[in-house]
Parts: C-alpha cells; structure tokens; sequence
C-alpha cells in the first residue's frame, strides 16, 4: 500500500515541505506544476523512466506533494504527500525509509484531526468538505495552524465544485465571507 501524509498549509508552509524534499542526498527529477510537485526518485528505479503515458505508478519511485490551494478567495484546501509505490517497502526500500522519515518529520507539528479520535476535536468545526472522511490524520503547519486559530475555514483538495458550493452556502450562514463561484 502506499503512503499518504495530509496536512494544512497555507503558501508559506508549503515551502517548508519543499525544502524537507531538498534536503534529502537523493538524486532526484522534479516536476512542478501550479498544483502539485512530483519527485521522481532515479537512484532507486529498477529500469528507466517509461513514456509520461505508460508510466506505472505502482512500479516507479514516485512521491506526489500537492499545493495548498485558495478557493473561493477565503477558504483553503489541504494538502497530501502521496509515496505512490504499491508494494512500497520490499520494493523501494530507501524510499519506504525516506517515506517513514517524512513522516516523523510531519508529526512534529499540530495533529489536528484523527479519525482514531486521538486529536484535538477543537479544530472540527473548521474542518469542511469532505477533509474529515479522506484524512485519517491531519496535521498543521505554523502558518496554517495560525490561520485555524483566527478562524480559517479548510476544504479537502479533491471536493468537487458542487461539494465547495454547498460548504460555501453552509458558511455564508455562519457569517463567513466566501465568494461565489
């Protein structure tokens, strides 16, 4: 199976993941888009890099980290660390221990959810759209986790612009200013 991280992050945590990534003696590919930063992990691939079309995600050392978004001009979505191999550990196992250092790392900040019922439930309330059903752990980073105690509102990444308008309208009844799409 493989790993997923989520985590709250405005613009300015998110470069704290990208130098997490930095820092690491891996030789690495990146590829950066306005939505997400891929990691290719060469040094660990067993054959070369397929064609972008026929690329096996389950087979290749791949590591996903999505940006935080704004939507809506206030609310914000959360983001995810996805290590993309399945079987991870017999198969990739340098990349499975960076996967568990990662992990370590994030851990050092809030948790402000858990499905497991371990966290703060203090931050619920703040937690919208489907971000409580998909992260079994959540956690903040600095600048985040000042914006959950001014109030900021958060949406799971992968809402769909209907499930947005709906927690759009739910919000605009609490007084929460949100624009319309």
């Amino acid at each position: 199976m493989s790993d997923r991280y989520s985590y709250l992050a405005l613009d300015e945590d998110f470069q704290l993941v990208l130098d997490w990534f930095k820092a690491l003696p891996d030789e690495v590919t990146v590829n950066d888009r306005s939505d997400r930063v891929l990691y290719y992990f060469r040094n660990q691939a067993k054959s070369p890099l397929a064609p972008v079309e026929s690329i096996d995600q389950k087979r290749t050392p791949l590591v996903f980290a999505s940006r935080p978004q704004r939507v809506r001009g206030t609310l914000w979505t959360d983001a995810e660390v996805l290590f993309t191999p399945e079987p991870f550990k017999s198969q990739f196992p340098l990349l499975y221990r960076t996967s568990k250092s990662f992990e370590a790392w994030l851990s050092t900040f809030d948790r402000v959810f858990s499905q497991k019922g371990q966290a703060e439930r203090d931050w619920n309330y703040y937690l919208e759209g489907g971000v409580q059903n998909f992260n079994a752990e959540l956690y903040a980073l600095p600048r985040a986790m000042q914006a959950l105690k001014g109030g900021q509102y958060f949406v799971h990444h992968r809402d769909s612009p209907s499930r947005v308008e709906t927690v759009a309208k739910i919000l605009r009844l609490r007084g929460y200013d949100v624009a319309s799409a």
